[in-house]
């Protein structure tokens, strides 16, 4: 019983397999769910820290394999310096960004997305915004791999 009640979730479970092995999943609250784990915007931005997880923070499907999470950032603090994460910072769920993106800095004049790798431990993603605002924050794995991008919130 136990196999068909797993085997049933499994099907119901609408779980989409992104690029590098990561499965996506969109939870009730709209964030989504990466291996069963929320995912955060998290950084040295004041409303999406690194300690402090917020639903604010919380990455929301915005289109098909596409996910947002908002954050203020002011021109006098940059750079400044994120990832995607779990709360845990799991393997898996820890996205900075690649190694063929190094130095991993986000340049709004070109606008070039920055792979990321969801298995990264200190590689933080830079960006210095071109003036004080919100910005979107977008993980975007429809592609071969997940990937960074930076928009003005309109």
């Amino acid at each position: 019983m136990f196999k068909k009640l797993a085997c049933a979730a499994a099907v119901v479970g609408a779980v989409v397999t992104v690029g590098m092995g990561v499965a996506v999943a969109a939870d009730d609250a709209g964030g989504v769910s990466v291996f069963g784990k929320a995912i955060y915007l998290r950084g040295e931005m004041d409303d999406c820290p690194w300690d402090k997880l917020t639903d604010k923070c919380m990455i929301k499907k915005v289109g098909e394999k596409v996910y947002m999470a908002t954050a203020e950032l002011k021109v006098d603090w940059a750079p400044y310096k994120f990832k995607f994460g779990d709360a845990s910072w799991t393997a898996g769920t820890n996205f900075g960004y690649a190694s063929e993106s190094k130095p991993g800095i986000y340049d709004f004049a070109k606008g070039t997305p920055i792979k990321l790798n969801p298995n990264a431990v200190f590689e933080e993603v830079k960006v210095t915004p071109p003036h004080d605002g919100k910005y979107d924050f977008y993980l975007d794995a429809s592609g071969d791999g997940p990937v960074v991008y930076i928009k003005e919130h309109k």
